[in-house]
């Protein structure tokens, strides 16, 4: 009897962990893209603002969602990304405009 509860339990068990594990995977892709979709479009608005002498406002907020794609397995083309506007950003804001 033992042994046909035991395969009840992994019956009834592997499909809900491997929901478990789907769901956790999706969500990590999910923050990391959206933390994608708001980098690139902060970026734009920052170099906009700027083509209307006005300052690039987005900086920490880039960074934050730069923390937030890294840490769900973001890749290296949007960090290149990140380091040209932070290298923009830098001279933009010494040359005071």
């Amino acid at each position: 009897m033992s042994e046909a509860i035991v395969i009840a339990l992994i019956t009834a068990g592997l499909p809900v962990i491997a929901t478990v594990i789907t769901t956790l995977q999706q969500n990590r892709t999910n923050a990391r893209n959206a933390a994608k979709q708001s980098i690139l479009q902060m970026i734009v608005e920052d170099q906009l603002a700027v083509l209307y002498h006005e300052m690039p406002t987005n900086y920490q907020s880039i960074l934050h969602e730069y923390d937030i794609y890294h840490k769900n397995g973001g890749n290296s083309y949007l960090t290149n990304k990140v380091r040209d506007y932070e290298d923009w950003f830098n001279k933009i804001k010494a040359e005071g405009r």
